[in-house]
């Protein structure tokens, strides 16, 4: 015996055809909102860090296992240290610390989420950054155009299935291209720092 579910009208879609175009169009609402905003964040580092942007692309494209090895490590460390908020916050808590301890484990939270969009905008900056370099001879790569390229890639990446692995491996990558070069800027700066120690 036929249910009336089980008979599908022609030219009237099925619920698992509007639930599948749902999940699409909330999938585009939530990839269009999120570069939004990182494409704001990224016209305001585009505006305000230029060379720095620059340089920290050239660094990923010159030394990308590098970055990313940096990144992976930087990524570990930043959820190593909320872990540990967290277990030092829930133990105050257990040693009767007041409720009000529990802010201590939601503003390592929003620093990092924070961290995350800045990442992703600055993620957004390399991408255009080698991609123009790669297709253009001019050696210093126009910083808006690179938002807009890749903002676009970042964009097309999101709705294509797994395309978000391929933003997260570059911010890592961009994270790790930042870490490196803090980490090299003062590493070469330690013989002066031992010398004036030593004086």
């Amino acid at each position: 015996m036929l249910t009336p579910l089980s008979v599908g009208i022609e030219g009237i879609p099925q619920p698992a055809d509007l639930v599948a175009v749902g999940d699409l169009v909330v999938s585009i609402i939530v990839a269009v909102s999120y570069l939004s905003i990182t494409l704001f964040v990224g016209a305001m580092l585009a505006s305000n860090a230029g060379e720095r942007i620059r340089t920290v692309g050239e660094a990923v494209r010159r030394h990308p296992l590098e970055s990313a090895g940096f990144g992976l490590g930087t990524v570990i460390a930043g959820v190593g240290g909320y872990l540990l908020v967290g277990v030092t916050a829930a133990g105050l808590a257990e040693l009767g610390a007041p409720p009000q301890v529990g802010i201590l484990v939601l503003v390592p939270l929003v620093v990092g989420v924070i961290g995350v969009i800045v990442a992703t905008a600055l993620g957004q900056l390399v991408v255009g950054i080698i991609l123009l370099r790669r297709v253009s001879d001019e050696g210093r790569p126009n910083l808006w155009a690179a938002l807009i390229v890749g903002t676009l890639v970042f964009g097309v990446a999101a709705i294509v299935p797994a395309g978000n692995l391929v933003g997260v491996a570059v911010t890592v990558v961009a994270i790790g291209g930042v870490t490196r070069r803090v980490w090299r800027t003062n590493i070469d700066r330690l013989p002066d720092l031992r010398e004036t120690l030593l004086e």
